[in-house]
């Protein structure tokens, strides 16, 4: 009556190897709007030729006011697309995403969450760098849920997490910045 999620070899409930049988539940003991992996889900596939799609406004992009990263973007970024800048601590990560934070003036709220630095940290550097973005918003915050609840409130055009490591879900019992964690939180950003 245990349920494994991988293979295992010794069943942990009468402490015997080599007894565990696979179960492949059907749809009633799944329910009846339950797909299961490799079955029919009923919907109907139909393919499109790439020459017929008509892209939508989602297609629109934010640029960055760097020309080459611009480029490396494709034209910005893409709305409603989640893009990952990476690269050695102390490189200038912070930094040039708080330039993009100031070139995008005028295009919307932007929330720069931070879990990470302080705001007094984050100030210090804006104010080095002289960006004046009065739509830029900070949120020092690592819980996902509060994050997610503050985009929703605040409807931003942009929004920065800096970093993925430090943020975490209740959801998941591992340690911020593990990739259950990491993945977990990213597919949360990308809902």
């Amino acid at each position: 009556g245990a349920t494994y999620s991988k293979w295992a070899g010794k069943c942990e409930n009468c402490s015997e190897w080599n007894t565990l049988v696979e179960h492949i539940p059907d749809d009633a003991e799944l329910g009846k709007n339950a797909v299961s992996r490799g079955r029919f889900s009923g919907k109907v596939l139909e393919s499109v030729s790439i020459n017929d799609i008509i892209p939508s406004d989602s297609s629109a992009r934010l640029t960055t006011g760097f020309k080459d990263l611009d480029s490396v973007l494709g034209g910005g970024f893409l709305l409603g697309s989640v893009s990952l800048l990476t690269g050695q601590p102390g490189i200038g990560k912070s930094t040039l995403i708080l330039q993009i934070c100031d070139k995008v003036q005028g295009e919307g709220k932007v929330l720069y969450v931070s879990g990470e630095e302080s705001a007094d940290q984050i100030k210090l550097r804006a104010d080095r760098l002289e960006v004046k973005n009065n739509d830029l918003l900070f949120l020092g915050e690592t819980d996902i849920d509060v994050v997610r609840d503050a985009i929703g409130e605040i409807k931003p055009k942009l929004v920065i997490i800096d970093s993925i490591q430090t943020m975490y879900s209740d959801e998941i019992t591992a340690a911020a910045g593990s990739v259950s964690q990491v993945r977990e939180i990213t597919s949360q950003i990308m809902r």
